[in-house]
């Protein structure tokens, strides 16, 4: 990185990206501030816009990165509570206020979301530029690379929320990625029984270290299990952490049980009898990034009771991340995180 420029991870066209030289990132705006970045996660999300077709739409030319943290280097004249040495998170989903949803105060569901990292510049880069809304102060106690969660922890507290776990009670998590390790831990701190249903080894290990119960492969051991745990009944708590399991899901729930959907592809048919739903009185949730819940997330990081590291399987330089990314495809690493030097 020169004065004037910097290296950044463009995406530019399907399943292309590459480390470039672009502008350096500046104080525009009065609202705007100028983050150091020191942290920046890889997601899904950023897969399926690399994918071939792509899964999620982006620009191309875009900087991606939108689950990162960093350190405030300069602020604009109109920002307030923030300043340089300060260590924030980034809510990158900024909604516009004035559709019809945002004015209902479903600023999740905004018509005209701009998200740092997908449709403007994101954290893939030694220096961001954001608007001070998007900033959430986080404890300097917490390392750089856990503060990175933030993001997707954010989402999953919305999740959670929604699904209203309570002690005693047995959940299921069909998936064991970053976000259902981290339903895992949620569901682990409200004292529930956590099955995760994960057959990749690895990721299993994982999901036992962040508290599942039992780590159970697809099918009828899944629903074996569930239905040991609770008494014969099936799980009160079903999570699809991977966006195409709705039909498992409901064999794996319990009569009057909650079934909450989380992951995404576009692409997942489920051919379901909707009787089982009637008849069973299911309660089946959608749930998305959320709102307001950055001080919540914020907060379970700061406080620890979780090992939320031992997530993160990859710590690597931005030129290291062609590489990560095949990583990731192919199921060899959990959560990758690029991480720039103080």
């Amino acid at each position: 990185m020169t004065g004037d420029t910097m290296a950044a991870a463009v995406f530019e066209g399907p399943g292309v990206l590459s480390v470039l030289e672009r502008p350096s990132a500046r104080v525009e705006r009065p609202d705007d501030v100028l983050i150091a970045v020191r942290a920046s996660g890889i997601c899904g999300t950023d897969l399926q816009i690399l994918s071939v077709p792509p899964g999620h739409p982006a620009p191309h030319g875009v900087v991606l990165g939108h689950e990162f943290t960093g350190e405030v280097i300069e602020v604009g004249e109109q920002v307030q509570g923030l300043g340089p040495g300060d260590h924030v998170v980034v809510a990158p989903n900024v909604s516009c206020g004035q559709c019809p949803p945002c004015r209902r105060g479903l600023r999740n569901h905004c018509e005209s979301y701009t998200t740092y990292g997908i449709h403007v510049d994101g954290g893939l880069a030694p220096l961001v530029r954001v608007q001070a809304a998007a900033c959430h102060p986080i404890s300097a106690r917490v390392p750089w690379h856990v503060a990175a969660l933030a993001e997707p922890l954010s989402t999953v507290v919305h999740g959670a929320r929604g699904a209203q776990p309570f002690p005693g009670e047995t959940a299921v998590v069909i998936g064991g990625g970053p976000i259902g390790l981290l339903f895992t831990a949620l569901f682990g701190l409200a004292g529930c029984q956590v099955v995760v249903v994960e057959p990749t080894p690895g990721r299993a290990a994982l999901a036992e270290a962040m508290g599942a119960t039992r780590v159970v492969g697809p099918g009828a051991e899944a629903v074996a299990t569930a239905r040991e745990l609770s008494g014969g009944m099936g799980a009160d708590l079903v999570v699809d952490a991977v966006g195409s399991q709705l039909g498992p899901a409901v064999e794996l729930v319990r009569k009057a049980g909650r079934i909450v959907l989380f992951g995404v592809n576009e692409r997942a048919r489920t051919d379901l009898a909707q009787i089982d739903v009637t008849r069973n009185e299911l309660t089946i949730m959608g749930t998305f990034v959320g709102q307001d819940v950055f001080p919540a997330a914020i907060g379970l990081l700061e406080a620890g009771g979780v090992d939320w590291e031992q997530m993160v399987t990859h710590r690597i330089g931005l030129p290291e991340l062609p590489d990560a990314v095949d990583e990731l495809r192919a199921g060899r690493a959990v959560k990758v995180e690029v991480e720039f030097p103080e």
